[in-house]
């Protein structure tokens, strides 16, 4: 359980990093998905309503079929302005970027009426450069109550501006950028605080509005980050990913709209309204579509930010909660792991969707409280899904183990064979070439008898274990435990490249597994073993054997029997490993080999030449090579000089072999052979 928990933390970590960085293809579901918050708002019936104050006064089709297309001509707008004057300000998502004429009298209009905010625009580029004169009457339109507590801020800056002729922009009260930006998936969501250009900071039409309506400035505090906080007077306005607003939206057909051709016309009162002017037509395509309606003209977002502004409802940004419930979670793992039946834990898994889905949709709708849930969506699905992955997994292992204990009555391998071929769970063998492995621990026998049983059966099972692991992983089968020993085959049931080359590398590294063990048997039970090994390789009849009620697949013949009776030699030769002269001739250039002696073993006439398998080293090579001489002088007889050689290793090496070669030549000194062949026979099995 505790790995699927890690697994699940670096889930989260890489979930909380989509999240932090935003990526563009997983923004575009995000957003798409979290826009349930303005269909809950929809179906609920709780979108924003506008503040009464504020009119936009549109430049529709109405207006343009009876003015003319857009734009007008500048002794229109002046009219228009003149008839705007008693509302409380003006502002226009328009610019007037060019000369035309009537600019005179529209800049007088404009000077008189006192109430007009001008719109501009900022540019990434542009085919003209900005002019000193351009920056300068943007002047007073500038924020500057903002402090900085970065050297470098991390505000998007604009390098270029389109902005009206001088003389109208001179005449206006302020100005302000009516730039706007739509999220990665083209739909408007937010509204920019201010941007900056040329070093100085300017406040979104918007806010611009919103600073002339209260007479109180907007406070910026500035970080590389961007902006850590904005208010305007006591009120703190809830600033989103550090340059934006989250728009509490508005249904269109709830925003008041009011045609500019009836404003020419008299026919509507504007006094003490807060005006937008702007266009609505289709054809002039000032459109930004949002997640409730495609067509939303431009002019309407400064409509929503403004009454958002005035009703104090603007949506608070609540991110910073899924540093916390990305991970969570992790926490419900515990929990789902209890529940046995996958349709409970099924149940309680979608029980948690909806508690991560319902919860922020409710405090959008109901507290204007932006809680993201997508990605903590994700990764509560992810966990599930993780663990649904480790529950069949730990099922199948389970599965497994009960085949493990199965083995006691046919091996893994079979197992596995007969799973796949049902056809060949029958009695019968073949011939095969195989290699055989015998370990045995020394002296166990009379090691046990003052071991009481509980520990006996725990040191056992303790050392078949990674034995047994050490065999399989080098690709043989475990044909049988024998009280404290272990019968291994190679290349059987099915075939295996370089057996005898396998089944060497498995004894070494049997070796090498017991220092480990012991280790832990001399801190635990002051116990300190050692085995022997025997190896062989030869044909052996090999297949299942018993009764129709129980068998066992095994190995039989000569070639097993020799095995078991090399392991037992290396009691005699005091050696670990033992393979015979028919197993050498495949692993003689891979291994380090001694030839040890040529043996007549118990039950057989035909002697066998054995070789010790040794661990690969200097010290060891050396002693294999005096051993090989000394050995070749007592072949041919020379009982005397092959003594000396063999005292020699005892003395300086303390090796084994040549103690009990040592004392076989003393012997044969002593009584010397009638016929002399070499051959040593083995009394001892």
């Amino acid at each position: 359980m505790h790995k699927v928990v890690i697994f699940n933390l670096f889930l989260a970590l890489f979930i909380l990093t989509l999240f932090h960085f935003r990526p563009i293809f997983a923004e575009a579901i995000r957003l798409r998905f979290e826009d349930l918050t303005y269909y809950s708002q929809h179906i609920l019936g709780k979108q924003h309503k506008p503040h009464h104050n504020l009119v936009v006064v549109a430049v529709d089709e109405k207006s343009v079929n009876e003015l003319g297309r857009w734009p007008w001509n500048r002794e229109i707008m002046a009219r228009l302005v003149e008839k705007m004057s008693v509302a409380e300000l003006v502002a226009f998502d328009v610019v007037f970027s060019e000369p035309s004429e009537g600019d005179q009298k529209l800049a007088e209009a404009i000077e008189s009426s006192g109430n007009v905010v001008l719109g501009f625009f900022f540019r990434r580029d542009a085919t003209q450069s900005v002019f000193e004169e351009q920056v300068d009457y943007l002047r007073n339109s500038e924020l500057l109550r903002v402090k900085k507590v970065d050297q470098r801020v991390g505000l998007k800056e604009f390098p270029f501006v389109e902005v009206s002729i001088p003389i109208i922009a001179n005449s206006a009260l302020m100005q302000a950028p009516f730039n706007s930006e739509p999220d990665t998936d083209g739909l408007y969501r937010t509204y920019p605080i201010a941007y900056m250009f040329h070093g100085s900071l300017f406040p979104s039409m918007a806010f611009q509005v919103y600073r002339l309506y209260k007479n109180e400035d907007l406070e910026l505090i500035l970080s590389r980050k961007g902006i850590e906080k904005a208010s305007v007077g006591e009120m703190e306005i809830p600033v989103f990913r550090n340059s934006y607003v989250l728009l509490n939206l508005t249904e269109p057909k709830d925003i008041k709209v009011v045609s500019a051709v009836d404003v020419l016309k008299g026919e509507v009162n504007l006094e003490r309204k807060i005006v937008f002017f702007g266009a609505t037509e289709i054809g002039i395509y000032d459109m930004r579509p949002t997640p409730i309606d495609v067509s939303t003209p431009g002019v309407f977002l400064h409509y929503i930010a403004l009454s958002n502004l005035l009703k104090g409802e603007l949506i608070r940004d609540f991110s910073w909660s899924a540093y916390i419930t990305i991970p969570a979670p992790i926490l419900f793992l515990p929990l789902f792991s209890k529940l046995k039946r996958l349709r409970n834990r099924a149940i309680v898994f979608f029980i948690f969707v909806l508690i991560f889905i319902i919860i922020p949709l409710l405090s959008f709708v109901y507290f204007r409280t932006y809680i993201p849930f997508f990605y903590p969506l994700i990764s509560l699905s992810l966990s599930y899904i993780s663990l649904e992955a480790y529950l069949y997994y730990a099922s199948e292992k389970r599965i497994a183990e009960l085949r493990k204990a199965f083995s006691s009555y046919v091996s893994p391998q079979l197992l596995e064979i007969i799973l796949k071929n049902p056809e060949r769970l029958r009695l019968g063998g073949e011939r095969r070439q195989v290699t055989v492995l015998f370990s045995d621990i020394r002296g166990f026998t009379t090691m046990s008898e003052s071991m009481e049983p509980e520990v006996l059966v725990a040191v056992l099972n303790r050392y078949f274990e990674p034995m047994t692991y050490i065999i399989l992983e080098e690709g043989g089968m475990l044909d049988k435990y024998i009280g404290d020993a272990i019968m291994a085959v190679f290349n059987a049931p099915v075939d295996l490249p370089e057996h005898p080359v396998k089944a060497c590398m498995a004894a070494l590294r049997m070796l090498e597994k017991l220092k480990e063990l012991n280790t832990i048997f001399m801190e635990e039970y002051k116990l300190n073993l050692s085995i022997g090994v025997g190896i062989n390789t030869g044909y052996a009849v090999v297949g299942n054997v018993g009764s129709n009620l129980r068998f066992d697949y095994t190995a039989m013949g000569d070639t097993v029997n020799l095995a078991s009776r090399l392991e037992g030699l290396n009691k005699l030769y005091k050696t670990n490993i033992i393979i015979s002269e028919y197993t050498a001739e495949y692993v003689i250039d891979k291994f380090l080999l001694r030839p040890l002696d040529k043996v007549a073993v118990k039950g057989k006439k035909k002697p066998v030449l054995l070789y010790e398998l040794m661990e690969d080293g200097t010290i060891n090579r050396l002693i294999a090579k005096l051993y090989e001489r000394s050995l070749e002088e007592y072949f041919k007889g020379n009982f005397e000089e092959a003594m000396i050689g063999f005292e020699n290793l005892v003395i300086t090496y303390n090796d084994g072999p040549s103690s009990t070669m040592l004392e076989r030549c003393r012997t044969l000194i002593i009584e010397p052979p009638t016929h002399w062949e070499g051959v040593y026979v083995a009394k001892e099995k």
